[in-house]
């Protein structure tokens, strides 16, 4: 009889990046990255949802695109998903998703006649003819997305900033591991800059979601405390015999294998020779 395996379906390929996190450096291991991976593959089928867009306007209700990415608003805000509730998450989870909904608005409106930030405003006005919108939600559309220049520029150094401390938490797993993050740092000294300038100096009222996360994400700062060089050297020095210090002389597990086994051999042949000394001994006596 033929072993039957699982099928694997695209469902179960989802998974696949968070197993291969614990296979090394990944970038899924960082919050940012980890949600976008399950918007992308959480949010395929949302038909269940169209109706709550039926309010769109008429022209935006007729295109399929623009009507899906409703549907994918309604049910990130009525399903209060428990991704949310993930360490350095939790209180960052609705920006990105605001910034990940209006990125796909952009790309879907790109080479028409359609601006996003109008369609953006039209699902305001859907979700606030929604009653459980009005009652209790875990996240809001906010309206100042669709006025933010360089939006994905931006969206890349909130990501960065929530990332930072997991950086920090996990850099010290492994020297590749250091290094990559290093790498990935550094990449964003020039965004980080670019931002800085173009907040200050009311950096708090201009760029509210940035003050509030990147003040203690400087990757200059960050990249200080990298220290990939050092990972393993104290593992390393207590193999080492210092200075001064004597070398231990235990026997290694190996050298008393041997010795054991040498010994063993003795008393085997001893055992073996007195047995053959009785027995000569008891055969002379008979003979006699």
């Amino acid at each position: 009889m033929k072993k039957k395996f699982p099928i694997c379906t695209l469902n179960h390929l989802y998974v696949l990046p968070f197993i291969f996190i614990s296979q090394g450096f990944s970038y899924n291991e960082l919050p940012s990255e980890r949600f976008h991976d399950w918007l992308n593959s959480n949010f395929i089928s949302v038909s269940i949802y169209d109706s709550d867009c039926n309010s769109l306007d008429y022209s935006y209700k007729n295109n399929y695109g623009i009507k899906k990415l409703c549907a994918k608003v309604v049910k990130y805000i009525k399903s209060k998903p428990s991704i949310t509730n993930i360490k350095h998450l939790k209180d960052h989870h609705c920006n990105l998703f605001n910034y990940w909904i209006y990125e796909q608005l952009v790309n879907e409106c790109k080479d028409k006649s359609i601006k996003p930030a109008l369609v953006f405003g039209n699902f305001l006005l859907v979700l606030s003819g929604l009653e459980y919108y009005q009652k209790e939600n875990t996240c809001e559309l906010d309206n100042k997305v669709a006025t933010i220049p360089d939006i994905t520029d931006r969206r890349k150094l909130y990501e960065y900033c929530v990332d930072c401390k997991t950086i920090l938490d996990n850099y010290k797993h492994s020297k590749e591991k250091c290094q990559k993050y290093y790498t990935y740092v550094k990449k964003k000294i020039e965004l980080y800059k670019k931002f800085h300038k173009l907040c200050s100096p009311d950096y708090e009222s201009k760029c509210p979601d940035l003050y509030k996360i990147c003040d203690n994400c400087d990757p200059s700062v960050l990249l200080a405390q990298l220290k990939c060089d050092e990972i393993g050297v104290n593992d390393k020095a207590l193999h080492e015999v210092a200075p001064g210090t004597t070398r231990n002389t235990s026997p290694s597990i190996e050298s008393v294998s041997n010795l054991g086994n040498a010994f063993l051999g003795v008393v085997v042949t001893s055992m073996t020779s007195g047995f053959l000394y009785k027995v000569n001994t008891n055969l002379i006596k008979i003979n006699q």
